[in-house]
């Protein structure tokens, strides 16, 4: 293109050179005209393709400020955010619990039925924002029989941050520790998912204490060799815990808890939470969940679940599992694998519930009864009257 422009060009030139000899000046004008109307004529930026680029220049300015916009708003989220998070810091301190002392750090357990004289000790799921007041609708129906110590390990609620590695072997001696201070030597464990495999841990290393586990479909060593999606649980589980994390920084969270604080919790929806209550639960999820302890529990998860892959429970501790329906739908092997860790075979039981991941929210109530036949069960045959029904 270039080269036939620069041609028509030199090609004007001689003519004009030659008329300028004959003085034809009408002429040249006229060379002029047809060679620059020419030049004009040639498609190398055509019309269309200027409407394009036009076009274009216009969709990035939109763009360059959508994005602008976008980058304003959030900032002025997070501001915002950041100086509520400070506001409300004061409104959860010792909202809940008694602190223990344990390695130099607070670790919060809540008590409940004090003078029961069998101790129940319950254990959350990875990740939750306030054990204490996620377990409090549990806690309060089983608290009618039993000495319930809801334990809210390093990391988690209103415990201490230790920004200390989380592998099994320290948070179990961390969390025996915590009631060892609280003079308790005879219970059973009661964990909700990850804390399964803390509490099959700890059933071996204290099986003199442990009189029994209760599992609300706990996790099970070898679970992650059947995995139900194209990514690994605990790849999936790091991804919510950023993308939650994410959206409380940006104060996404809080803006949609403004008026009604459940929309910030995961709750037991039929338990009557007080104002104070779902306004403590509502900052700790949004200010406070996903700590650094929480994430390195995560990221430390393949070596726990090394730690336990190939134990079982003592021949001393009965076992009963409560499992999620969706669960067994999701792994074939979800009710074997929870089989398979028991060795005790006189009292322990599998039950199956048709229900989600959080039994304790779902089928509450047939846990308690469940439980209460199955520890007077068990504690006949210590000899041990823990209820007034016997």
């Amino acid at each position: 293109m270039q080269i036939r422009i620069s041609d028509m060009l030199d090609n004007a030139s001689e003519l004009i050179e030659e008329n300028k000899e004959v003085r034809n000046i009408t002429n040249n004008h006229r060379i002029k005209k047809i060679v620059f109307s020419e030049i004009y004529c040639i498609p190398e930026y055509t019309v269309i393709e200027k409407e394009e680029r036009n076009m274009r220049k216009r969709i990035f300015k939109v763009m360059k400020w959508a994005v602008l916009v976008i980058l304003g708003v959030a900032a002025v989220l997070t501001i915002w955010n950041f100086i509520c998070k400070k506001a409300e810091r004061s409104k959860i301190e010792a909202a809940y619990g008694t602190a223990v002392e344990v390695n130099g750090h607070n670790m919060v357990v809540d008590i409940k039925g004090k003078d029961n004289e069998i101790t129940i000790i319950l254990l959350p799921g990875w990740g939750s924002p306030s054990p204490v007041l996620e377990f409090l609708p549990l806690a309060e129906e089983l608290s009618k029989d039993f000495r319930i110590i809801t334990i809210e390990p390093f990391g988690y609620g209103l415990s201490d941050r230790v920004g200390e590695e989380r592998k099994i072997s320290a948070v179990v001696e961390e969390l025996h520790g915590c009631i060892q201070k609280l003079g308790c030597d005879q219970y059973y464990l009661m964990p909700h998912s990850l804390s399964g495999l803390y509490s099959l841990y700890w059933a071996n290393t204290y099986p003199q204490e442990v009189r029994g586990f209760i599992g609300i479909d706990s996790s099970v060593p070898k679970q992650s060799d059947e995995e139900s999606f194209p990514i690994s649980m605990v790849a999936l589980n790091k991804l919510l815990a950023y993308f939650q994390k994410a959206t409380n920084m940006l104060g996404i969270t809080r803006l949609c808890s403004i008026g009604n604080p459940k929309n910030a919790i995961y709750a037991d929806t039929s338990y009557p939470y007080s104002e104070r209550e779902l306004e403590v639960f509502r900052i700790l999820a949004m200010d406070f969940a996903y700590s650094k302890d929480i994430m390195n529990e995560i990221g430390n998860m393949e070596d726990i679940m090394e730690s336990v892959r190939d134990m079982k429970f003592p021949e001393t501790v009965p076992v009963l599992q409560f499992i999620s329906g969706d669960n067994c739908e999701l792994m074939e092997t979800w009710e074997i694998l929870h089989r398979e860790v028991i060795t005790e075979t006189d009292k322990s039981e599998v039950l199956r519930l048709d229900s989600g991941h959080y039994l304790h929210f779902e089928r509450k109530q047939e846990l308690v009864e469940k439980v209460r036949e199955w520890i007077q069960n068990v504690e006949k045959d210590l000899y041990i009257l823990p209820f007034s029904e016997i």
